[in-house]
């Protein structure tokens, strides 16, 4: 009897009008943003570098402020592809020396996530930043439409030239 009374309890939470969360990478322990923690949106990112067309991460070096712990935060919003799922992470590196967090307020740590969240504009907005012990280049490792691509964004300190030849992402810039 008991095992009939826990499948109907399955049963009806099956037929929930609620749509799952999609489930985070299987080698990520991200925290998600919440969907409901958007700040805003636009049409086009007009700026920064878009990677695997679904992020936007800044090209200009941030200024790091003091913060909590005696660490430096620099404020810069998380503009994403509405919609589409993203995973950003604080390259193993720089574990312990960096951590990433956007939402009012949302998860910071080494991974965050956006489940793939609605808007009114094609790409949407998130509050928060990068968090670090000291200027540094912060390096990430970006996932998005079942592909994995390195990073990497200048907190109060540049990030060494890239090789000959590559731009960085190899992602194609918005369109303005």
């Amino acid at each position: 009897m008991k095992r009939l009374a826990i499948l109907g309890v399955l049963a009806v939470a099956a037929c929930s009008s609620e749509p799952p969360a999609p489930a985070p990478s299987p080698r990520s322990t991200a925290a998600a943003i919440d969907c409901a923690h958007v700040v805003g949106g636009v049409e086009a990112p007009d700026g920064g570098r878009v990677v695997l067309d679904a992020v936007v991460l800044p090209t200009a070096r941030l200024q790091a402020e003091p913060g909590e712990r005696g660490w430096l935060f620099a404020k810069t919003g998380l503009l994403v592809r509405a919609g589409v799922q993203v995973e950003l992470a604080v390259d193993p590196s720089a574990v312990g020396d960096a951590t990433i967090g956007w939402g009012s307020p949302g998860p910071e740590g080494t991974a965050v996530q956006v489940p793939g969240c609605a808007g009114a504009h094609p790409w949407i907005a998130f509050a928060g930043g990068y968090t670090v012990r000291e200027p540094m280049c912060v390096p990430l490792i970006v996932r998005a439409n079942g592909r994995e691509e390195r990073a990497s964004v200048r907190v109060g300190a540049d990030c060494p030239a890239q090789p000959s030849g590559r731009t960085g992402s190899g992602a194609p810039r918005a369109a303005r």
